[in-house]
């Protein structure tokens, strides 16, 4: 990795202060970031389309001025400009409308993201809000399945799986598997802080990975094969990451995977005890969920067929429900017709195959950003920067600092296989589920994990 070695500098002082107030500054803004994320969630469909229209041209211009764009920003862009075409070839323009604001404020977040969140301490600011709230939402969870599951077992019910549809009430207007996803996407961001840590204080990573247990407990309480194995997913690939970019060696990769695959069975193990049934319901082996897989297959079959009548621009977004309750038998229920259980199915058919190319285009551009940010350090910014030739009054302070940026460069590096390892998990959940592109909230977060993965620049 390459180290920037400062020469001494009568200015010393001036440049150390400066660098304080960098430090600050940003990790205030790390942290004002969430809750206008959040304003922009609760006041998002009041916004006339108009207004995020400009606000995005002004977001682009600004980002346009002060960094480099790259192929990855272009794709955002060039997506946003596909929601403006499909809305012109919608078969249903006003069902489309809301899916161009999601896509509106996403890419908004995404360039804001990539604009301003780049240095080590402001990506655990983010993390530590985002996972806090992830944690915070799935406690609320876990105190209503504890409180309906003494309500099942007083009635002589000790199997919950039958049930577990009933068990969550997510907040208005979540249904059950987005408020999943939304937990889910929160648990790169819990996991990203105990990383940060891990590479500099010890002590504090072992306090922080607390939030990370809580959103896992959730996960794993969710009788939800597709959120519980995604969850796997997710630690496997946050171990195995680090080893294939050489951020960690393979023997502590190894240790580190063993120690986190062991949490992972402790708590389901203990799960299992309070709540006999869930290693069955992962399995797979419940009549309903036999029922839910013929369903989703018998699904996806009739979605081919309307991507064979609109194959190019797809029917519209938004209108993948309206169109298959239009051919739907008179035996299926609503809930099974109106929804295509599956993110590339739903791609395809509501924004065609030029759609379902650019998004395949947006995740390989994403996946090449992650190799070159494991291939670089993070950027460090500032006036006195010279080369990274060697200086003979190189005193120890200097030395000292340097030690400190190679950390925050590992740090950095291994942040960003979490959000990478979060990216890969939803995109696995999505799978079976199709809720990224149907909430703003998810698609926010997945905007934001993918600008987090991007590697930063010098403005």
């Amino acid at each position: 990795m390459r180290t920037l070695i400062l020469a001494f500098d009568p200015g010393r002082e001036d440049f150390d202060a400066s660098l304080v107030r960098e430090e600050y500054v940003g990790s205030g803004w790390a942290c004002i970031l969430p809750v206008l994320i959040a304003g922009l969630y609760f006041h998002a469909p009041s916004f006339p389309l108009w207004m995020l229209i400009a606000i995005l041209g002004a977001t682009a211009f600004l980002a346009k001025k002060n960094m480099q764009m790259r192929a990855v920003d272009w794709s955002v862009l060039l997506i946003a400009a596909l929601e403006f075409g499909i809305l012109f070839s919608s078969q249903y323009g006003a069902n489309s409308i809301r899916t161009l604001t999601l896509i509106t404020l996403s890419v908004q977040t995404f360039l804001v993201v990539r604009l301003t969140i780049r240095r080590p301490i402001q990506i655990a600011c983010l993390g530590a809000i985002l996972g806090l709230s992830g944690a915070s939402l799935g406690l609320s969870g876990m105190h209503q399945l504890i409180a309906k599951a003494e309500q099942l077992n007083d009635a002589g019910f000790s199997n919950l799986h039958t049930f577990r549809s009933r068990l969550i009430a997510p907040p208005a207007p979540w249904i059950v598997g987005e408020w999943f996803t939304v937990v889910l996407l929160a648990l790169p961001f819990a996991c990203a802080v105990p990383v940060y840590f891990w590479r500099r204080e010890k002590i504090w990573s072992v306090i922080t990975v607390l939030s990370s247990l809580v959103v896992t407990a959730t996960l794993v309480l969710s009788m939800s094969r597709a959120v519980f194995w995604s969850t796997v997913v997710f630690y496997s690939s946050v171990c195995v990451l680090p080893v294939v970019s050489r951020v960690v060696s393979l023997r502590a990769g190894s240790t580190l995977l063993a120690r986190v695959l062991g949490s992972l069975v402790l708590i389901f193990l203990c799960a299992s005890a309070v709540y006999p049934g869930l290693l069955k319901t992962y399995a797979g082996q419940h009549a309903s969920q036999t029922r839910s897989t013929q369903g989703r297959v018998e699904i996806w079959n009739r979605s081919l067929e309307l991507v064979r009548a609109h194959p190019l621009m797809g029917v519209g977004s938004a209108n993948s429900a309206l169109m298959l309750l239009s051919n739907a038998d008179e035996e299926e229920t609503t809930g099974f017709a109106s929804r295509t259980f599956s993110l590339p199915v739903q791609i395809v058919v509501e924004k065609g195959i030029i759609g379902l190319v650019l998004y395949a285009v947006f995740l390989g551009l994403v996946a090449r950003e992650f190799v070159q940010t494991m291939r670089h350090s993070p950027p460090i910014r500032g006036p006195h920067e010279r080369g990274s030739e060697p200086n003979h009054h190189v005193t120890k302070h200097l030395r000292t600092q340097c030690m400190a940026e190679i950390k925050d460069g590992l740090a950095y590096k291994a942040m960003v296989c979490c959000f990478a390892a979060g990216l890969i998990a939803v995109l696995f959940r999505e799978l079976t589920y199709s809720s990224l592109i149907e909430h703003n909230l998810t698609l926010t977060l997945v905007a934001v994990l993918a600008a987090m993965i991007c590697r930063p620049q010098v403005t």
